[in-house]
């Protein structure tokens, strides 16, 4: 079921002390002590919304100190999340406040893990379930170009599954914390980003680079993703983040035989159109005609990997996650000082 919450936004609100946004909302929820996520400046904890019946909603608490961006990060949560909350496979927040030290973000509650968990517990999906995953994913990234906002950080942890029950293709867009909300909402696609943010291995060399990136920079995480469920692999072999990116920069993706064994090269195909060099990837929306997601799906079974006496649990290598740059991290200057070593 979407998650219909426009009725909770009525457009941009002020942020003085007495505001709608202010304190005094604390009083509408009722926290649970355990927290079930956590970062280096925020943890999430379990809430009931008490204006919306009892809700339960998971609530972000960010220390303000973190958010170096603040009139990007208000724009995030006071207009851009309003614009996309009623996706069904987007998890926006639905309500906001700050304090004088912290800004409150409630958001569905998720229970399903990870999308990255499931293919490391579980070992490489069928074509039929990457199948399903991607056309829910690349029609996620289209909805949300469309209404003018770049994710910058498509990875499989930033996909989770709505419960433990959930079908392969029930996943949900989580993760916003460094997207760039446009002021045009549109089709249209310019390439005028410059900021450097995304993790390495995901994030488009473009990103890294210095020379403009936009909407279908997210397109190239999405490849990735469709590699690493295909095979259980990485595309990579570099693990210095430097290295990475400038392994990722060439562009070349080779499909070992191992990993690789039984997948169709229309598969393979899909794989290579969404990693191009930016100025031959797709759109989102132009991914979705691909010919091998027009295919038939057959049905999926919740087991969906490979028969078991096709592959040893022992031969499952799990995929590391690696962790987000942000804009102010000292290794974005770095690479943004030196962008020629990078080019396209």
């Amino acid at each position: 079921m979407p998650f219909d919450f426009s009725h909770l936004f009525s457009g941009h609100h002020n942020n003085h002390d007495d505001g709608p946004h202010s304190a005094h909302k604390k009083k509408e929820y009722t926290f649970d002590h355990d927290v079930i996520g956590q970062g280096g400046y925020s943890q999430v904890m379990r809430a009931h919304w008490k204006a919306r019946d009892g809700m339960v909603v998971a609530m972000k608490v960010v220390r303000k100190e973190a958010v170096k961006d603040r009139e990007g990060y208000l724009k995030l949560i006071d207009c851009g999340f309003s614009r996309i909350n009623t996706h069904p496979n987007i998890c926006a927040g639905l309500d906001w406040f700050e304090s004088t030290h912290k800004f409150y973000i409630a958001f569905p509650l998720l229970t399903g893990g990870e999308l990255l968990e499931r293919l490391n517990r579980r070992g490489r999906f069928t074509e039929d379930a990457v199948r399903k995953v991607m056309r829910v994913m690349l029609n996620t990234l289209s909805f949300i170009h469309s209404h003018g906002i770049i994710h910058r950080d498509v990875k499989p942890d930033n996909f989770l599954y709505r419960t433990p029950e959930s079908e392969v293709d029930d996943i949900v867009l989580i993760d916003f914390g460094i997207s760039k909300v446009l002021d045009i909402q549109s089709e249209d696609d310019p390439r005028d980003q410059y900021e450097v943010g995304g993790t390495p291995g995901y994030a488009a060399p473009e990103v890294f680079c210095g020379i403009g990136y936009g909407k279908n920079s997210d397109l190239f995480g999405a490849g990735v993703i469709g590699y690493n469920l295909l095979s259980s692999w990485s595309p990579w072999e570099s693990r210095d983040t430097v290295a990475l990116i400038q392994e990722t920069s060439r562009t070349t993706v080779n499909f070992p035989p191992g990993p690789f064994e039984g997948v169709s090269e229309q598969a393979k195909s899909f794989v290579r159109h969404l990693m191009q060099p930016p100025s031959r990837r797709p759109s989102a929306k132009k991914a979705l005609q691909h010919v091998w997601l027009a295919e038939p799906v057959k049905p999926v079974e919740q087991d969906h990997i490979l028969e078991s006496h096709e592959i040893e649990q022992t031969s499952i290598q799990p995929l590391v996650p690696h962790p987000t740059i942000k804009p102010e991290h000292p290794i974005a200057r770095q690479l943004t000082a030196q962008p020629a070593e990078l080019k396209l």
